[in-house]
């Protein structure tokens, strides 16, 4: 009787045995699938729409900056500072993924080099230099991009008035609008299929052919990178340098007072990329984290939202905020520092561990 009955019993477990085996192939199949959609709706829901919105921004602007030197109204004025503010938020949360073209061609300098060196820029405006858009290009990158049309529209301190715009103000801010718009193009270009780059296609073909990107797991990380490294720019960078050196000429975007609104966009963008949101939701890469480490996300998601959070209580002036709030600006450092910590050590060495291909 009892070795009919272990008859049975081990036919049981062998079938145990083999579905467990299939299971755990069918979840290897699922696996894969879900990362290669997290790559895909990253480069279909967060990076090329929000490329496209840098770009629809960028021809905002330029017709603004050309109203502007039609007609020099302070309405008109107002108008191309709003049109400049918005255009460098959707700019500030990409910098969450600078990888890609973007560092290929140095799009990022080309258009964000800080501090502005305002004795070169003066200097520029005095001279008799050619300003069309052609002679903009051959500038070094200080004196293209963002910083310097920052300077033409807002002045120091935000004194600038739209009487006060001369010739060559006039001149310089269309053209700086418009290599702008040619170089956010580019770069939106250069994710579209079937373009020399192509480059939206090389990170969702990780690991299946693409020539970037041999594997998932390198796709991975450079997107945890990116993260990182924007936390470590910020807190260690645009925040410590001009606050170690109680200089306000060291912020990044001085004239117009936008640089605590910047540090927080870029911060925005880390969340996007995680949860792989921005006009619309995907799946993202905390999908995957929390399906196996449920800890590790939420402590992410918490660094986020504690970062995020930190910039309520620093001035929206970072200019000022340096000399009067250095308690506030401190633990904001510390909370980006403690978030790319966790980016650049436990979200790297999950994937290490977890994405195999």
């Amino acid at each position: 009787m009892k070795f009919l009955f272990r008859i049975p019993a081990l036919i049981a477990f062998c079938l145990l045995f083999i579905s467990s085996c299939k299971k755990d192939n069918s979840d290897d199949v699922n696996t894969a699938v879900q990362e290669k959609q997290v790559l895909t709706d990253f480069a279909n829901v967060v990076a090329y729409p929000n490329y496209q919105q840098i770009e629809s921004n960028a021809i905002i602007l330029n017709q603004l900056v050309q109203t502007l030197n039609s007609s020099s109204t302070e309405t008109n004025l107002i108008n191309a500072r709003e049109g400049w503010k918005n255009l460098r938020a959707s700019w500030e949360m990409c910098e969450a993924f600078i990888f890609g073209p973007v560092e290929d061609y140095n799009y990022d300098p080309m258009m964000d080099t800080w501090p502005v060196n305002q004795t070169d820029l003066d200097s520029l405006l005095a001279s008799t230099n050619g300003l069309s858009p052609a002679d903009i290009t051959t500038l070094p990158s200080s004196l293209r991009g963002f910083h310097p049309l920052e300077y033409v529209l807002f002045g120091n301190g935000g004194s600038r008035t739209a009487a006060s715009l001369t010739v060559r103000e006039k001149e310089y801010m269309t053209s700086l609008s418009i290599d702008l718009l040619n170089t956010t193009t580019a770069l939106r270009a250069s994710w579209e299929d079937g373009s020399t780059d192509d480059f939206k296609n090389q990170l969702i073909t990780a690991g299946e052919g693409s020539t970037r990107y041999e594997k998932r797991q390198d796709a991975f990380i450079a997107i945890a990178g990116a993260m990182a490294g924007i936390c470590d720019e910020v807190a260690n960078g645009k925040m410590e340098e001009p606050f170690a050196a109680q200089d306000s000429t060291l912020e990044e975007s001085q004239f117009s007072h936008n640089s605590t609104t910047d540090f927080r966009n870029n911060i925005k963008g880390v969340e996007n990329v995680y949860f792989c949101k921005f006009v619309s939701d995907g799946q993202g890469m905390n999908e995957i984290v929390a399906a196996k480490y449920l800890a590790l996300d939420n402590k992410i998601k918490a660094q986020i939202t504690a970062a995020l959070s930190s910039f309520d209580a620093i001035d929206d002036n970072y200019g000022q905020a340096i000399y009067t709030q250095a308690v506030q600006i401190q633990n904001t450092q510390a909370a980006l520092n403690d978030l790319k910590t966790t980016l650049e050590t436990d979200l790297v060495l999950f994937i290490q561990t977890y994405i195999k291909d």
